[in-house]
């Protein structure tokens, strides 16, 4: 009998509609340690979390260069 391949709804659903680039990211022990418990509380992903975190930051900048 064979065995495998692709089958419809069959493996992890993709989180972006976008290609996605792995980067390795060095941060300090505590800076990761805020940023994991902010994953967690939200129920998200690292990347994710991080994702969210870097849009936040780029609206928060856009509204402080308009002032």
């Amino acid at each position: 009998m064979a065995r495998g391949g692709f089958r419809e709804g069959a493996g992890r659903k993709k989180e972006y509609n976008e290609p996605v680039k792995k980067i390795l990211l060095g941060l300090p022990e505590s800076v990761l340690e805020q940023l994991d418990n902010y994953a967690s509380a939200n129920n998200l992903s690292r990347p994710k979390a991080v994702a969210i975190l870097v849009e936040q930051a780029m609206i928060e900048q856009g509204s402080n260069m308009a002032i």
